[in-house]
Order: structure tokens, then sequence, then C-alpha cells
């Protein structure tokens, strides 16, 4: 994927009229076939390409080329960031499921059904929030939750 970038008083301008469209008349293909993919897709062929374009070098635009390099390792980073960070998240809430378990079963001892605990824990399961609040809670706390539920 790349990214369009301008200079700051292009951005300004855009955001002053709020006009953020553009058409495909205001991209400049040529600095973008670089990176395409063919159709057809040919090793060798596509690698004669890419040399032929980086040889020819006298695009008037080099160094936004650079610049956006530049920019799209950055943007590349921060995804790759994002996404150990949506896995980490996944693995934490993963994790909890058997305690979440483990502590709603343990509220049979105060005296409530194995099957209505059940359908708590399966409830809890799909309502992270409320699952997260009904963790935090005292045993004393827990069973009101419990008796509210079950109305």
């Amino acid at each position: 994927m790349k990214l369009i970038t301008c200079d700051r008083s292009t951005y300004d301008a855009a955001v002053m009229i709020g006009s953020f469209a553009r058409t495909f008349a205001d991209i400049n293909l040529d600095d973008c076939s670089q990176d395409s993919v063919p159709i057809d897709y040919n090793t060798k062929e596509t690698e004669e390409v890419r040399i032929n374009l980086s040889s020819s070098g006298t695009s008037k635009h080099k160094g936004k080329n650079a610049q956006e390099c530049v920019v799209d390792e950055k943007i590349k980073f921060v995804g790759e960031q994002l996404g150990k960070i949506a896995n980490a998240l996944e693995q934490f809430t993963a994790n909890k499921t058997p305690h979440l378990y483990k502590e709603v079963m343990s509220m049979e001892i105060v005296g409530f059904d194995d099957n209505f605990l059940c359908s708590v824990f399966d409830y809890l399961v799909g309502r992270e929030s409320v699952a997260k609040a009904f963790l935090v809670k005292s045993k004393k706390h827990r069973k009101i939750w419990l008796q509210k539920f079950s109305q």
C-alpha cells in the first residue's frame, strides 16, 4: 500500500477547505510503478523492468520517492507494532478464561446451582468488561450480582 503525501501548505489548504478527495488526475502514476506487481507475474521480466526503472533515475520527484520510502517504512513498522499489540491483547484475554471459569464455579459453595453457574460463565465470556468487573468483586458482591442475574 502506498501513502500519498504532500507538503505542509497543500495539507493545510486541504484541511481548511475540507477536501481530502483525490482523483486519478491528482496522482502521479509514474512514481508508483516501481513497487507494483504485474498481473502475469514473471520474476525475471519483473527484475529487468525494476533495473531499467532504477537505472533511468531521471525523475523530477526522486527526492520525494526517497521520502515516501521512509514514510512507507515507518508505516510498515507502526503496522507491525499494532499487530504485536493486538496479539498480546488476544493472549491476555485468552489466558483469563480458565481463571474466570474457576472463579465463577467457586460460587457453587455459596449456594448456586452448577447449571446456573455454567450459564453465568457463558454470559461473562461473551462480555469481557462485565467479566472483568465480576472478577474484581468480593465474594459478597459476587453473590449479590449473581442473585440479580438470576432474576
